[in-house]
């Protein structure tokens, strides 16, 4: 055989040799027998207690009650009656607004309420006595005036008219004489001597010519508006006058409860019993936005989210129990006082807020520190449990392995109940006290590699010129 021809039958043999052994070594398996066996590894005790069932979230510890206070209109701030961290009562004063221009609008409202309430009562009691003798003495004298001015003057008046008359022609007379004895330097003594003489000549034709009609209407009608004044105030007040009255009233109270309202605002109260947190202004600083805030920090609550499929299991009044981590994994009681009626949607998940209020407020507990809290969802006082890795079930036979006086376990049928919190009631077949066996499925396993000793591969070693195993 050529040289050439020994080189590539060399070749292959090694590798054939190689991909052998990757296959043994590498590719190949292990062959493992594993063997399987029920073995006791723990052992329970069957106990009498109570089942419980829970759903559990955490979220932040909360005041039951806060509330920022704010005034409701703007103004000065004349006096703080509180600070920071004081314990207030509900009622309380805490802030003052100078208040002086509502004071003075008080005083004018009750004023005013006082005048209305008086007009009422004089328009439900009627006239007075008074009232009507004035009202009868004005008719009687717009019927004597009326009477007079048809009668027109009377002799001796018209005698005083004509005597009037003749004096001031006498005094014309005597007037013009001394103007033109005097060149008519006396010209003003004679216009007025002849002014009075016009106006005496104008009374006396006046007199002697009797009332006109315009005269005698308007003294009738002084007679007309005397008499209905008098019957209406015989006739009492009108629905429609009584009504006004009172509506004045009542336009007055409103009035005065107003202005007594701001009055009141000015004034900042505590809303309930507690202690304040926050305090924003100063004595003498233009009062906006929130002045102070109030938390009653007796109580405590924490809000959680729930699905929709533990939120079926909840309702109000249920009992829960909050526990602080960072205080020692302490446990305070609850109980679950409020339920969202609709969702809170969020990516398509809807959840509801549920709030548990605590029934213990510690002293070391502060409202933000983070609570685990557990709900108690159903719970079942006064029976037999066991773990349920403890239960074993064939068909719908249920049975355990109970240890007998003699330290044996043997097969015991027992009859369950409620499974809850990882626990199975136990109706029939155990007693208290009795040890459960918990069986456990124990796999052990053993390792052959095959060809891991004496793996031949035949006539190799004569064609290496090796010395393959015979």
């Amino acid at each position: 055989m050529h040289k050439k021809s020994w080189l590539w039958l060399i070749g292959g043999i090694v590798l054939l040799v190689g991909g052998v052994l990757g296959y043994i070594y590498v590719l190949k398996p292990n062959t493992v027998k594993a063997q399987t066996s029920d073995q006791i590894t723990e052992m329970v005790v069957v106990t009498r207690g109570t089942l419980q069932d829970s759903i559990e979230s955490s979220g932040n510890l909360a005041v039951v009650q806060e509330r920022a206070l704010a005034f409701a209109t703007s103004g000065r701030v004349a006096e703080i009656y509180v600070k920071v961290g004081e314990q207030v009562k509900a009622g309380q004063p805490l802030l003052r607004l100078d208040s002086t221009t509502l004071e003075l609008a008080v005083t004018q409202a009750q004023a005013d309420l006082d005048k209305a309430q008086i007009q009422l009562e004089q328009t439900l009691a009627g006239p007075t006595q008074a009232e009507l003798a004035a009202a009868e003495a004005s008719l009687a004298s717009a019927r004597a005036s009326y009477a007079q001015v048809k009668a027109g003057p009377s002799a001796a008046e018209l005698v005083q008219l004509q005597n009037t008359l003749d004096l001031a022609a006498k005094a014309v007379q005597q007037a013009q004489g001394n103007y033109e004895r005097s060149g008519g330097r006396s010209a003003a003594s004679l216009q007025s001597a002849t002014i009075a003489y016009d106006k005496a000549k104008a009374a006396y034709e006046i007199g002697t010519a009797g009332p006109t009609k315009a005269e005698l209407a308007a003294a009738w009608s002084s007679v007309e508006q005397a008499q209905a004044n008098l019957e209406e105030l015989k006739a009492g007040a009108t629905t429609a006058e009584i009504q006004t009255a009172q509506l004045n009233v009542q336009q007055a109270q409103l009035a005065l409860d107003k202005t007594q309202r701001q009055l009141a605002q000015a004034t900042l109260v505590a809303p309930f019993d507690g202690v304040i947190t926050a305090l924003n202004v100063a004595v003498g600083e233009m009062a906006s936005g929130s002045a102070i805030t109030v938390a009653d920090l007796s109580a405590l609550e924490v809000e959680v989210s729930l699905d929709e499929s533990d939120v079926t299991q909840v309702h109000t009044g249920q009992s829960a129990q909050a526990t602080i981590a960072t205080l020692n994994d302490l446990v305070i009681p609850g109980e679950v006082t409020e339920i969202a009626p609709a969702a809170e949607v969020s990516s398509g998940v809807a959840i509801y807020p549920i709030t548990v209020r605590l029934s213990e407020r510690p002293a070391a507990v502060r409202p933000g520190m983070l609570a685990d809290l557990e709900i108690i969802t159903a719970q079942w006082d006064n029976v037999l449990y066991l773990p349920q890795r403890a239960v074993q079930l064939e068909g719908e036979q249920a049975y355990v392995m109970r240890q007998t006086t003699e330290g044996q376990f043997e097969r015991t049928p027992v009859t369950i109940g409620q499974s809850l919190g990882g626990n199975v009631e136990i109706v029939d077949g155990l007693a208290e006290g009795d040890i459960i066996g918990v069986v456990t499925q124990v796999t052990t396993a053993a390792t052959t590699p095959e060809a891991s000793d004496g793996f031949r591969i035949q006539g190799l070693g004569g064609l290496l010129g090796g010395g393959g195993r015979p």
